[in-house]
């Protein structure tokens, strides 16, 4: 494991807060996000995924994270998020990122997934890099999300995937606006007393900011959030007016909309000042 995110889990575990993993998809999104890390002094996960490498490029992207992450003065935690394939997984590694997330839901959890993981596993290992495993996914559109798993069978997916960190479905939706799914907070406090490794939750934007906060305080300590930041970008670019044809204007406008939903998720979890103290 990368040793020098160990101690931010381990603070946020055992202080019950949760660090934002915020995803990024150009210069702009990734500026409003450390910015947002910056004036509130939180560590932050700075996520790139597979689909955003895609629209404008793994190394681009990388490019700017690394720069950004020089420069700030946060501890800034570059995640691949949501690796399609082993081998996008690997991609990542090779360009430095600090942590990567493989999706694992399109097969079995008790053969085929572990045994990726554990090869995962070891080039994490190689890489000093987190290795984030999925036994179960929440919904996006069409797609229903998994669940079911009784607390034991989680317990030991995460042990025989050595993973890092672990997701599974406590009732989020992806891509769905703040305040449209429910928290299971029952379940989640007892996978926390269970698990021998941290716990993260995607589609931290369905869920409304209480809901966000109950769920650092019951112990997830990665908390994903993409759709409720990238709605405050696109709506602060519209509408385009005559005035405003330097794009520099308009971006400028979606960057600070993005750095305040940015702000105001990082309060609710809980890991304002918490960069100062590590």
């Amino acid at each position: 494991m990368a040793s020098w995110v160990l101690p931010l889990l381990q603070d946020a575990s055992i202080k019950r807060y949760a660090i934002p993993a915020f995803n990024m998809f150009n210069l702009e999104s990734a500026q409003a996000i450390v910015r947002a890390a910056e004036s509130l002094q939180s560590p932050i996960f700075l996520q790139i995924s597979q689909n955003a490498s895609r629209y404008a490029g793994l190394r681009n992207l990388v490019s700017i994270a690394h720069t950004l992450r020089a420069e700030a003065s946060v501890p800034v935690i570059l995640h691949f998020d949501h690796a399609e394939s082993y081998a996008a997984a690997m991609e990542a590694l090779a360009v430095g990122f600090d942590s990567v997330m493989l999706e694992t839901h399109t097969k079995n959890a008790d053969v085929a997934s572990i045994r990726e993981l554990h090869q995962l596993r070891d080039a994490t290992n190689n890489h000093e890099a987190l290795l984030e495993a999925e036994l179960e996914v929440v919904a996006k559109g069409e797609r229903p999300g998994t669940g079911g798993h009784s607390a034991d069978s989680v317990v030991r997916f995460a042990r025989e995937s050595r993973c890092d960190l672990l997701s599974v479905n406590l009732g989020t939706k992806h891509k769905q606006v703040r305040g449209s799914s429910r928290l299971d907070l029952a379940r989640l406090e007892a996978l926390v007393a269970a698990l021998p490794v941290p716990m993260v939750l995607h589609g931290g934007s369905s869920l409304s900011l209480e809901e966000l906060s109950k769920a650092a305080r019951s112990g997830i300590v990665k908390i994903n959030v993409a759709t409720e930041l990238t709605r405050a970008f696109t709506a602060a670019l519209l509408p385009i007016e005559n005035a405003d044809l330097d794009p520099r204007v308009y971006l400028h406008r979606a960057r600070a909309a993005m750095q305040t939903a940015a702000q105001q998720i990082i309060a609710a979890l809980g890991s304002g000042g918490r960069a100062g103290s590590l």
